[in-house]
């Protein structure tokens, strides 16, 4: 077999590197594991079926039901954080059997950073989660959806585009839409998702879960939620959002990407509290405090790494 060193220096996921296959052969994995790596690199999830305990799901329901209405159409339609005041919550973003299938598929160490609770579907347009999430090297960030009841045609599951991952990562400055302050714009880049889509092929599957199932999706994985149609009916899940170790962590919707001026997130890991530095391949990286738990990169490491990033798009790098 040809050497690989360069390959096995690259700056991306093993799991989405195109030099996939020959990497595979030297990791030392089992054989589930192997097929997981591969589930993921060839389609962009991973469905773990009953990976999550039900008397956590069932305790963890107990704990947040009194945060949500009555009926869907009702506010609020979801509640970000509640690991913040629910143990179940920090409980479900943490669980280890979860955390090592993301450090395998990964090659660094998972940071749960955000969670989102839901009792009803969320009826959402397609998107992929870097126009909110992103990071430099690219593609260090995933979701974990658990599903805390079952998910029917019925109450709103979930939907994907099998192999969508593999696009490039569009963000604001791709399409003509200028960095904002709120969600304005943000219909704009729906249109846009849905057209690309449908411009290369692409093909809508909904995807029906088990209470205690878990999905794993890439980041650039195009997805969202089917609509409520029968009734009044509840799809209790919760959604965690993982960057991964050694990373610079930002928001492409908030982010001027022309100007090379990132909008920096503010990162804690869930499992320790602790805020994340962000670094650049494990060198810190020096940040400003712009407000708002906002932070942008100090000029003398802006230029640097994000003019690579910018140039790479520019120039119209090719889909791995």
């Amino acid at each position: 077999m040809k050497q690989i060193n360069v390959a096995q220096r690259m700056n991306l996921p093993w799991v989405e590197s195109p030099f996939f296959d020959d990497l595979l052969q030297k990791k030392d994995i089992s054989p589930q594991q192997c097929q997981q790596a591969i589930q993921f690199n060839k389609e962009g999830f991973l469905l773990l079926p009953q990976a999550v305990d039900h008397n956590l799901i069932d305790r963890t329901i107990r704990e947040i039901e009194g945060e949500y209405p009555a009926n869907v159409g009702e506010s609020p339609a979801r509640h970000q954080d509640l690991w913040k005041k629910y143990p179940t919550v920090r409980a479900l973003a943490c669980q280890p059997q979860l955390i090592a299938v993301l450090e395998m598929l990964y090659g660094r160490e998972p940071i749960p950073f955000q969670t989102l609770n839901f009792k009803f579907g969320t009826q959402q347009r397609a998107h992929s989660d870097t126009i909110h999430f992103s990071s430099v090297p690219v593609r260090f960030m995933c979701g974990v959806w658990v599903a805390l009841e079952d998910t029917t045609a019925q109450n709103g599951p979930l939907f994907y585009y099998p192999r969508s991952h593999r696009q490039e990562e569009f963000n604001y400055f791709d399409i003509g839409i200028e960095a904002e302050e709120n969600y304005a714009e943000y219909p704009r880049y729906e249109d846009f998702i849905e057209e690309f889509m449908e411009a290369k092929g692409y093909q809508r599957q909904e995807i029906h879960m088990k209470k205690g199932d878990v999905l794993i999706w890439s980041s650039n994985l195009i997805h969202g939620g089917m609509p409520i149609t029968g009734g009044n009916l509840s799809r209790w899940s919760q959604v965690t959002h993982y960057y991964f170790e050694g990373c610079m962590y930002y928001s492409p919707r908030f982010s001027d990407m022309f100007a090379n001026n990132l909008n920096l997130r503010h990162v804690v890991n869930i499992a320790t509290g602790a805020v994340v530095q962000h670094s650049e391949n494990g060198k810190p990286i020096e940040t400003i405090n712009t407000g708002s738990f906002r932070y942008a990169v100090s000029h003398n490491f802006t230029l640097p790494i994000l003019a690579k990033e910018l140039f790479k798009k520019m120039i119209g790098r090719k889909p791995f």
